[in-house]
């Protein structure tokens, strides 16, 4: 970001002093080990060769070597081969939630709980921490980043049309009728993402669904679970009234639509305003807002689920794990680096002073530019301190993921109701997991 010089009014002085107490509130890291230390980092965040420019000053005799592979499934599939051959793989990885059970079931991450990393438990959001350390012992990596769940929406739609922005799903549902109805079609009050199971997982994330259980030394997979087939029996009945539609995200159909006024509100992930302002320019630019995640109860705490997000894992190839550790908890901690990592790549902070820090209150840069110059972020704040902490991942995630792609195809086409949809989707990821050698029911 451009630095600005401020005057000495009592804005900026209030500014100042945010940011003054978001410095102070970083941690104290652990002790650098002594000696030369060269750590090899695979990361996809941009600009990360900026930012540890910062932790290389603080800890001179520690180099870091930033390989950017891009991330998703190559990169995925590059780190699990060097973990399988014992050789090749780096100090630190960038790893998602989602896919953190299938490298902790190889063996090949270090538990960091040896390196002290259980201390800092206290600065990070309680969800995120529970991603990295389900059992509250061993702890398999340091929260990153997060996706939680919120409601993007054209303000000019809804007043145009006449509806307030819907505060529960019972709301958003009449809004949804009204639309159709006082547009003739032409406009869809939302839009169901078809192919991407986090997204709605997360929506039933927010009612306290649970898809996956450790179970001693097995697992309870419910994929079909009470709050599954309450959302998806929810917008199906919605799709099937023509009030929402189910364009492929992030696709040029679904940007159209959106930049058009054609689509008047999303469930979007933290960093997905972003990808509005990015990817729409200036078709539609301040006339998007965001609000909390429609509830199923009126009053009382928001709740939310998470779509994405990542944390940092160190492999157990690592001949310094102990400096790897530290990077780690520097990385995620750090006001420096939480910082420079929103500025440079959008990542929302997975820590809880990260989440006050004075860049993400920005309102003159994008993504709160693009959405009229509301704090956007302070919406997604609230979200993040919403989500269930008692959400787990399976290390069979990957085919449960491309399985769901599959049901819902054949839940559009009218081949399953949701129920069965959901019920396929249990039992053909169920005999996926015992074929591969999981003991689960």
């Amino acid at each position: 970001m451009k630095k600005v010089m401020l005057s000495l009014s009592a804005l900026s002085i209030s500014t100042l002093l945010l940011a003054g107490s978001a410095l102070a509130a970083d941690p104290a890291f652990p002790k650098a080990p002594s000696g030369n230390i060269t750590l090899e980092v695979w990361s996809w965040v941009p600009g990360l060769d900026k930012t540890v420019a910062s932790f290389e000053k603080a800890y001179p005799n520690i180099k870091i070597k930033i390989l950017n592979l891009g991330g998703g499934p190559a990169t995925y599939t590059k780190l699990q081969t060097a973990i399988k051959a014992g050789a090749g793989a780096p100090d630190v990885a960038q790893v998602e939630y989602g896919f953190l059970p299938a490298f902790a079931d190889t063996g090949g991450l270090a538990d960091l709980s040896k390196y002290g990393a259980g201390d800092y438990e206290e600065y990070f959001v309680p969800w995120t921490w529970g991603q990295v350390s389900p059992d509250g012992k061993a702890v398999y990596a340091i929260p990153q980043d997060t996706g939680p769940f919120a409601m993007v929406y054209r303000n000019d739609i809804l007043k145009k049309y006449g509806v307030a922005v819907p505060k529960t799903w019972d709301e958003y549902a009449k809004a949804a009728a009204t639309v159709k109805t006082k547009s003739k079609g032409t406009v869809k009050f939302g839009n169901f993402y078809s192919t991407f199971a986090p997204w709605f997982m997360a929506l039933a994330w927010a009612d306290g669904g649970q898809f996956f259980k450790r179970d001693g030394d097995g697992w309870i997979q419910n994929l079909n679970n009470a709050s599954a087939k309450k959302v998806l029996n929810y917008w199906n009945g919605m799709i099937r009234r023509g009030e929402v539609g189910t364009l492929a995200g992030f696709s040029a159909d679904y940007w159209n639509a959106a930049g058009a006024g054609k689509l008047a509100t999303n469930m979007e992930a933290a960093w997905g305003p972003g990808g509005y302002a990015g990817s729409l320019g200036t078709k539609s630019a301040g006339m998007w807002r965001a609000a909390p995640l429609p509830q199923w109860t009126a009053g009382g705490s928001i709740k939310s689920g998470n779509w994405g997000g990542s944390s940092n894992v160190v492999t157990t190839q690592s001949k310094n794990p102990q400096a790897a550790t530290l990077f780690a908890l520097w990385l995620n901690l750090s006001s420096t680096a939480i910082t420079a990592d929103w500025n440079n790549g959008g990542l929302f902070p997975a820590s809880d002073a990260g989440l006050a820090l004075p860049a993400l209150a920005v309102t003159s840069k994008n993504p709160s530019k693009f959405f009229g110059g509301q704090n956007i972020s302070a919406v997604y704040a609230q979200a993040s301190r919403g989500v269930n902490v008692n959400f787990e991942w399976a290390p069979w995630f990957p085919f449960v993921n491309d399985n769901y792609t599959k049901q819902i195809d054949r839940m559009l086409k009218g081949q399953l109701t949701p129920d069965q949809a959901l019920d396929a989707w249990q039992a053909e990821s169920l005999a996926y997991a015992k074929q591969n050698g999981f003991t689960v029911k």
